[in-house]
């Protein structure tokens, strides 16, 4: 994988609050630790020292201008899968929200299909308390909207072996 598209996927999952900076700290430092000195791109060394979240954010904002968020994105959506166990489905409705609203393409897959299925759970949020009374029947509606969002979490799986495969060298 391309190392712009890792500081992406580092960005929006740092954004999101699935990554905490610590984490992306942690991984370079293995990785200058574990390669030849003339091997280390110097942008590793500033990452690696980057005070805050804020700072981190700005570096790989800067690194990753001009790269298709695309992919970075469903690497991000294949490790929410990965992690779900991790979150309630309202964090992950308003993490792959998120996600969705910084994207640059609004129309892009990951992006669509995201927004819609949120879009698909606040309309049904409503509408149970609008016309709804019973109590199963909101269970049914809001089992049937996590279970899709399940799903399409599980689409993206592929990406998330992908992100741990991650080779900074390249």
């Amino acid at each position: 994988m391309e190392r712009y598209t890792l500081y992406q996927t580092y960005r929006l999952g740092i954004l999101i609050d699935h990554f905490k900076p610590k984490d992306l700290i942690g991984e370079l430092d293995d990785f200058i630790e574990n390669t030849p000195t003339e091997d280390i791109p110097h942008v590793f060394y500033v990452l690696s020292l980057a005070s805050d979240r804020r700072t981190m954010l700005q570096l790989l904002t800067d690194l990753s201008q001009g790269v298709d968020d695309e992919l970075a994105a469903s690497i991000i959506v294949g490790l929410l899968h990965r992690d779900q166990d991790n979150y309630t489905t309202e964090e992950l409705y308003r993490k792959t929200a998120l996600l969705a609203s910084l994207l640059k393409d609004p129309d892009g897959d990951v992006a669509w299909e995201f927004r819609a299925l949120n879009e698909a759970n606040e309309e049904a949020q409503r509408a149970y308390g609008m016309r709804f009374k019973r109590k199963k029947t909101r269970e049914r509606m809001l089992a049937k909207n996590e279970k899709a969002l399940r799903n399409a979490l599980a689409k993206y799986a592929k990406y998330a072996a992908e992100f741990d495969n991650k080779n900074w060298g390249k």
